[in-house]
């Protein structure tokens, strides 16, 4: 009883176990925002993926919004903000700064491209 009972345990994890997949590790792409730019400005990454935006700024605080993809954050100077989302829709998004950081804010701006 004991031996059926373990080969029963075994071929379940044979079967069921290893044909699990793993989850696909999230596309990281560390952003930093600074006076007056993001850099890189633009990001690509591919539709389907998780993706997980590392935002830093070492200046002033700033805004991370692009509309598009449901992402508004403040950035907070030396401290940085995490942001997860999965790239659903082919297209290009665009981003700005949506606090006032100084004279220049207006012309903050980057963009997401999901191909």
């Amino acid at each position: 009883m004991a031996r059926v009972y373990g080969f029963s345990i075994l071929l379940f994890v044979v079967c069921f176990g290893c044909s699990q997949r793993q989850k696909p590790m999230p596309v990281r792409v560390k952003i930093t925002a600074h006076k007056y730019a993001f850099e890189p400005s633009v990001i690509h990454v591919r539709q389907g993926e998780e993706v997980e935006l590392e935002i830093s700024t070492s200046d002033v605080q700033h805004g991370f919004e692009a509309k598009g993809l449901g992402i508004d954050e403040s950035i907070q100077k030396g401290k940085p903000t995490i942001v997860s989302f999965k790239a659903n829709r082919k297209g290009e998004y665009p981003v700005n700064c949506d606090i006032i950081c100084g004279p220049g804010h207006d012309g903050m701006e980057g963009k997401i491209v999901v191909d």
